[in-house]
């Protein structure tokens, strides 16, 4: 299956521009569309104001469409400076757009976390800034806060971006293999890219040897140029260390399972999920 579609959610942030760029990498490899979509939430609520008058309640709710609008204007102008720039097409209205690398805006209105998760299930890959850590706390834009929805259930691969990426089309990836639910179905829609890359590590841990071996094989029909390394848990945490070999291959892509339906129950390598989260610094596809 060939990408053809990817949505980039934006709230009119900077960051935006890092994912689009990430997105349009892939939309180069695989000549596809990017759909960049900001939703409007409003917070005004006519139950919290009954004590308001009619003539402040409107007044309030025509304030709060202004700024509404004013922040779907700045994602819209930021959109459209990147394809300006970029010299990618830009398709008004979104409907117009024509076969190739493209890209459209769209302004949809309702809550962001359920808006967000009907959009992904509707296009092939979702892309996203990835959680950024500053000491004990962790930033999170509106995009963001919502990641564990669109991991959890949109049923496609979120693309995770590192922050201050830089861009170039990666070339050595690495796929964490535990044979899971969730890598099965994170090899499965990411051998598009797999076959494309110029070397493929499987990461196993050492008892799921002759799967790992059995997924090289199946890579290797596929026309991946694929082998294995072994996960060694006792050197480190689990997902430092899978991090480390990303590093030490000179990865620049990495594919993994996320999370399982509990978090609180998360089986990937060992709840490695959020450390990934928190510490990738290339390019990371998850799929739940």
């Amino acid at each position: 299956m060939a990408i053809k579609s990817i949505l980039v959610p934006t709230d009119g942030r900077e960051s935006t521009r890092e994912v689009l760029e990430a997105a349009l990498v892939i939309a180069r490899r695989f000549d596809s569309h990017i759909m960049a979509l900001h939703v409007s939430e409003g917070a005004f609520s006519e139950s919290r104001e009954m004590h308001l008058s009619d003539k402040l309640r409107r007044s309030a709710h025509l304030e709060e469409q202004r700024i509404l609008g004013e922040r779907a204007d700045v994602a819209h102008a930021l959109v459209a400076e990147f394809a300006s720039r970029r010299k990618v097409p830009l398709c008004d209205p979104p409907a117009k757009c024509a076969d190739g690398i493209s890209i459209s805006f769209h302004h949809a209105h309702g809550n962001v976390r359920e808006t967000l998760v009907e959009w992904a299930r509707m296009v092939d890959t979702t892309a996203v800034m990835r959680p950024t850590r500053f000491g004990k706390f962790i930033s999170r834009s509106i995009t963001e806060s919502k990641l564990d929805a669109l991991m959890l259930h949109s049923g496609s691969p979120v693309v995770l971006v590192p922050p201050n990426w830089e861009v170039h089309r990666a070339q050595r990836a690495v796929v964490a293999w535990n044979q899971s639910l969730e890598s099965s179905r994170a090899l499965s829609m990411t051998i598009p890219w797999l076959v494309q890359m110029k070397k493929v590590t499987l990461v196993v841990p050492r008892r799921l040897l002759d799967s790992g071996q059995r997924v090289v094989e199946h890579l290797g029909r596929h026309g991946a140029k694929a082998d294995m390394q072994v996960l060694n848990r006792r050197t480190a945490t689990v997902g430092k260390r899978l991090l480390t070999i990303c590093k030490n291959l000179e990865a620049d892509f990495l594919v993994m399972g996320g999370y399982s339906h509990s978090r609180m129950q998360e089986r990937v390598f060992g709840g490695v999920t959020e450390h990934v989260l928190k510490h990738s610094k290339i390019i990371t596809v998850m799929v739940h």
